[in-house]
């Protein structure tokens, strides 16, 4: 496969967050973090104490990753829906194994920046599957501070299906996702900026 650099789509402030999303629960995710962050007082609102079920109807499309850099991105948590669409519970698998070599320190780069910087990102992912579909979703990834030892910072992801690329394997087995590439990615300022440097590796 041949890859090319790209730059963000778009950097949008995480007020205005929520009408850039595809997905319903994109959207509800970015106004239940807007009310989040104002509780906590601008800051980053902590993983301990969180109420989850604050978002009760966005709960089976939720995923929360613990993340230790440089190289571990480790899925605590994942709704229902996530667990069909992926064919299996990804809890307590590191994302990076998924993500093609020639991709992984893109990758690295953008959930380390999530936590570093810290901000939040809208992307698109077209994920492999071994019944040979591609079933693009979209991720939208807000952090949360960690109080835990070894752990640099969580993510908290609304990961929604948007649509399938070829017919789908009646087989449930054969949902069993094998990779996952970023088409596109907007940035999310949460009032600190974002990383100017970053780029993703995407299919030509």
């Amino acid at each position: 496969m041949a890859w090319t650099a790209r730059k963000p789509d778009i950097v949008t402030d995480l007020a205005d967050a929520a009408r850039h999303c595809r997905s319903a629960v994109g959207g509800r995710l970015v106004s239940s973090y807007v009310a989040f962050m104002a509780e906590a007082g601008g800051a980053v609102p902590a993983k301990n104490g969180l109420d989850l079920s604050r978002l009760a109807k966005a709960l089976p499309d939720l995923m929360l990753a613990a993340v230790t850099k440089p190289d571990r991105w480790i899925c605590r948590l994942a709704g229902e829906r996530v667990r069909q669409r992926l064919g299996r519970s990804p809890v307590g698998g590191n994302y990076y194994d998924i993500v093609p070599p020639e991709r992984r320190a893109n990758a690295m780069h953008a959930m380390n920046m999530v936590i570093d910087v810290p901000c939040g990102f809208r992307a698109e992912i077209e994920q492999m599957h071994r019944d040979g579909v591609i079933r693009l979703s979209e991720a939208v990834a807000l952090p949360l501070s960690s109080e835990e030892p070894g752990v640099d910072g969580f993510i908290l992801f609304a990961d929604s299906h948007i649509e399938d690329v070829g017919s789908a394997d009646p087989d449930p087995g054969g949902r069993f996702i094998t990779g996952a590439n970023v088409t596109r990615r907007d940035l999310i300022d949460l009032g600190f900026g974002v990383d100017e440097t970053f780029e993703d590796l995407v299919p030509e």
